[in-house]
Formats: C-alpha cells, sequence, structure tokens
C-alpha cells in the first residue's frame, strides 16, 4: 500500500517509479492519494489495515495525527515504511524504517550555490530572499536551518525573508512579486531560493513581470532551486536558473522500492535510511539531466 498526494507532480513521478519498481519485482501495490488530507489519509489507513497487506509504505500528511494509525496498524502486525520526512519519536517507533531526503544537504547545496552565483555576477553584497515548501514541516525547517547556517559564512549576503510558497508555483510566483516590490527600493534582491524548482520558476516569472532579469551575469538576480524537476533543466539551460539540487522523485523512489523489498524478504533495514543528496549549477547541468529531466510520464 502506498499513501502520496498524487496531483502533486513530484508525488506523481515518485509514485510512478515505485510501482514500476515494485511490480517489477513482482509485488503488487494498492494505491491510495489523500492529497495531504490528514482526515482522509487516516481513512485510507484504516481501509489499508483492513486488507492485512504485507506493509504499508506512507508518506504523513501530518506528523502529528497519523500516529493513532501508525499504533493500530503495528499492533496488527503489519510492517510500516515511511518516506520523505522524519517522524516524531511518538510515530517512528513504530516503524520498521524511515527512508529520507538529505534536507540539511539541499538547504546547504542553496546556499552555496547562491554565493557561488552571486560572486560570479560580481556582487560584494547583497540581499537574499526564500520561498519555502510549507513553513512547519520537518523538512522544509531542516532546509532553512542548513541554508542560514552557511550564509553565516558570508555575512556579506544578508538573508532578507523567508515566506512560505506552500509547494506551490502560483503563489510562489505572487510571494515573489511582493518581495520584488518591496526590495526593489531597498537595494534590489540579489539573490533567490524557490525551495523547488517549480517554485523558483514562479520566482523567476515574478522577476521576468518585473522587467528584472534572473542569471549570473552583472546586474541579474541569482535564483537557485531545489527538488530537481523537468521544468528547471530549461530553466538552466536558458540562462535564467543558476543552481539546483537533487531529490530527484526518481532517486528517491528507487530507494524506497529497494528498501521495501528488503522489509517484505524479512532483512535487517537501518532505523533510518537517509538518500545523499547534491547540489550542482548550470555549469555542470549535463551531468543531471536523465536524473532530473526524464521522470515517468
Amino acid at each position: 500500500m502506498l499513501f502520496r498526494s498524487e496531483p502533486n507532480v513530484w508525488c506523481h513521478a515518485a509514485n510512478a517509479e515505485f510501482v514500476a519498481k515494485m511490480k517489477a519485482a513482482g509485488v503488487a501495490v494498492t494505491q491510495l492519494s489523500d492529497n495531504f488530507d490528514p482526515a482522509l489519509q487516516d481513512q485510507h489507513m484504516s481501509q489499508a489495515i483492513a486488507a492485512k497487506p504485507s506493509a504499508i509504505v506512507i508518506f504523513a500528511s501530518n506528523a502529528d495525527a497519523i500516529v493513532p494509525a501508525l499504533k493500530r496498524a503495528h499492533d496488527a502486525g503489519i510492517p510500516l515504511v515511511n518516506v520523505n520526512a522524519l517522524l516524531k519519536p511518538a510515530g517512528a517507533k513504530y516503524l520498521e524504517t524511515s527512508i529520507v531526503a538529505d534536507n540539511a544537504a539541499l538547504g546547504q547545496a542553496a546556499a552555496a550555490n547562491l554565493v557561488s552565483g552571486m560572486t560570479k555576477a560580481g556582487y560584494t553584497k547583497g540581499n537574499v530572499v526564500l520561498v519555502t515548501g510549507t513553513l512547519g514541516t520537518r523538512i522544509v525547517q531542516d532546509r532553512i536551518d542548513a541554508f542560514n547556517a552557511y550564509m553565516k559564512k558570508y555575512p556579506q549576503f544578508k538573508v532578507v525573508a523567508t515566506e512560505d510558497g506552500n509547494w506551490d508555483q502560483v503563489k510562489s510566483s505572487q510571494v515573489a512579486l511582493q518581495l520584488f516590490t518591496k526590495y526593489r527600493a531597498l537595494g534590489g534582491i540579489q539573490g533567490a531560493y524557490g525551495m523547488a524548482d517549480y517554485q523558483a520558476a514562479g520566482i523567476i516569472q515574478a522577476a521576468t513581470q518585473l522587467g528584472i532579469k534572473t542569471g549570473w551575469k552583472s546586474g541579474d538576480t541569482v535564483v537557485t532551486g531545489s527538488n530537481c524537476t523537468p521544468a528547471g533543466i530549461p530553466l538552466m539551460q536558458q540562462g535564467k536558473l543558476w543552481g539546483d539540487a537533487t531529490q530527484s522523485p526518481i532517486g528517491e523512489a528507487d530507494t524506497w522500492a529497494s528498501t521495501t523489498l528488503d522489509v517484505l524478504n524479512g532483512k535487517s533495514v537501518p532505523k533510518v535510511v537517509t538518500v545523499k543528496e547534491v547540489g550542482f549549477t548550470a555549469d555542470d547541468v549535463k551531468g543531471f539531466v536523465n536524473l532530473c529531466a526524464k521522470w515517468p510520464k
């Protein structure tokens, strides 16, 4: 059983890759989607437990709300594999394993990309803004913490705003439009981090609307993304997006599948499996095209 938010483009690609890998290994998969609705996910968990599957693989819509359902599944003897984000101890104790991205590495990569890009553009100082995924979630906070820790080494580049884009391109564009307008009279924005590629695309869209160039030339606003997507690669190739990082759904889902197969086969697995993540820039994007641009349909 797999629970993910199917309308989300990243989740859809991860679902498709995971299901394909599991079916290739001879495992039947029933997929139930809740679109990040904790109440619906709880109903789906009850449905899954009643079906008595060999395992349940879950992306928790809410780390607190999922705990009672995890206990029910655990008490029913069903192995639980958690993916994407660590759960709090109250929920983690019921799990066989958690498979998560190295979110700290993603946050640090974003900061490093901006520093290198702004330096390449000739800036000796500048304002930096973040348009994040859903604030308050652990994966986002881990990225922000690592980002800010890295930026402290470069006090000439000041983080002036951290705003919630809720993993949505339209909202991210709206937030960026407000930030560009606000800081236009305050020295402008020299660096911007969109926590997913489509959020970075929203930032670039807002900049274009205001006549602000993005790239890595003198006077450009340097933009970096993450969660590399088919939308990000063309922007890098067009000279509009300087930086990116992995957490492609292909690599993530392949690790979910291999670890879940180990659980199903009775093998010992670590309590936490961390997927290695790396940053890259337009200078070395060619090496990441297959991972980031060729997602399952």
